[in-house]
């Protein structure tokens, strides 16, 4: 709960390179016009289907970029039989293949918001995400493929004239290999990515109503300040008319060492209000009964170091054995006498002084209706 596998497959771009590795294999077996056709019409079916299928889909840029440069090769062989020499095919496809991605890496802050300012809201996250997994990916190429031309600069520094061999293995061999180790270690990129995301905790972005229109990573919101609205659980405990409080940890980044109420937490991502308060209940007080834990209010809370919306549940406890426990160091039960006199001088948390008034009311309630 709150932990998202983010990237899929279709954000390794990548993969946009597999027509032109197609008609670099296919090269070696038969005749060059034919492979740069076949993987032309891969490229233009793999790009139709990805154009047209239903739904919201990420633009793969480099499938595009790909297909229109085999689709150049392909109008060039159909007025000239020697644009290119046998021997030098795969590399003159691989260098062709580099340039598109090099234009984006190149231009890469103007590409990226050229596609952020789409103005078509439903698709707009999709184009800026397309456009960082297009650089990405260019990136990627660009370091394997500046690696291969070093290799073949040493390789004729040292090695004049190359082998019938060596000449092989530059030319013909890594080519392909170029574009298969980008494909590889973009999945990897992902993969580690997903891995390292998966442990990463999310709570929701929402309006002063609670409605959910985002989300942020955990660690990251209490430094956001008022940035945007993140949703709190915050529980009291109370016990024969009576509220169980205890001086925050030293720890906390938000009023440490004020009085508070036994528990908080932010709502996590993906997680309902029932899940959060139940998680909350079950790892501070396991033995507490939840047939005991209300709901009493929801509101909005904000100064110059955060920004709430806050959902303040009740707990009943008719027996206040469990909150004699060494983790709740300096917690007591405190009477509304006694909170009245320390009200307003600093000594209890801002949230606690907003809620004391509507908590009073309600456990004085619930005590009167006991005596019945």
């Amino acid at each position: 709960m709150g932990k998202q596998r983010v990237l899929s497959s279709k954000f390794n771009m990548s993969l946009g390179y597999i027509p032109v590795i197609i008609s670099i294999i296919l090269c070696e077996f038969i005749i060059q016009d034919i492979a740069i056709y076949i993987g032309t019409g891969v490229g233009l079916l793999s790009s139709i289907y990805m154009w047209r299928r239903k739904g919201s889909h990420i633009p793969q840029i480099i499938l595009y970029c790909t297909t229109g440069m085999l689709l150049l090769l392909t109008i060039t062989s159909l007025f000239s039989t020697d644009y290119c020499p046998k021997a030098m095919f795969p590399f003159t496809l691989e260098i062709s293949a580099i340039i598109p991605p090099l234009i984006i890496f190149l231009n890469r802050r103007r590409f990226l918001n050229y596609h952020t300012a789409q103005t078509h809201k439903c698709c707009k996250q999709f184009f800026a995400q397309g456009a960082e997994a297009a650089i990405v990916s260019a990136r990627v190429l660009l370091l394997i493929g500046f690696l291969h031309f070093l290799i073949i600069s040493l390789a004729i520094l040292l090695s004049h004239p190359l082998s019938d061999t060596m000449r092989h293995v530059l030319f013909h061999v890594i080519p392909p290999c170029v574009f298969i180790l980008s494909i590889l270690f973009n999945q990897f990129g992902i993969y580690y990515f997903n891995k390292v995301m998966k442990h990463t905790v999310f709570v929701p972005i929402v309006t002063k109503k609670g409605d959910v229109i985002g989300k942020a990573i955990a660690s990251e919101a209490i430094n956001r300040k008022n940035e945007y609205i993140n949703p709190v659980i915050r529980v009291t405990v109370a016990s024969h008319g009576m509220l169980f409080l205890l001086p925050r940890p030293q720890c906390s980044l938000l009023e440490k060492g004020k009085t508070d109420v036994l528990m908080e937490s932010y709502l996590l991502y993906g997680e309902t209000l029932e899940q959060g308060v139940e998680r909350i209940l079950l790892r501070t007080l396991p033995t507490a009964p939840l047939q005991n834990l209300h709901f009493s209010f929801m509101y909005h809370f904000e100064n110059e170091s955060t920004n709430r919306l806050i959902y303040l549940f009740t707990l009943d406890l008719d027996d206040d054995s469990i909150l004699c426990n060494k983790k709740f160091k300096g917690g007591k039960l405190w009477t509304f006498q006694q909170i009245e006199h320390n009200l307003h001088r600093n000594f209890f948390s801002g949230c606690f002084e907003c809620e004391y008034e509507h908590i009073k009311e309600i456990i004085y309630t619930r005590e009167k209706y006991k005596e019945f």
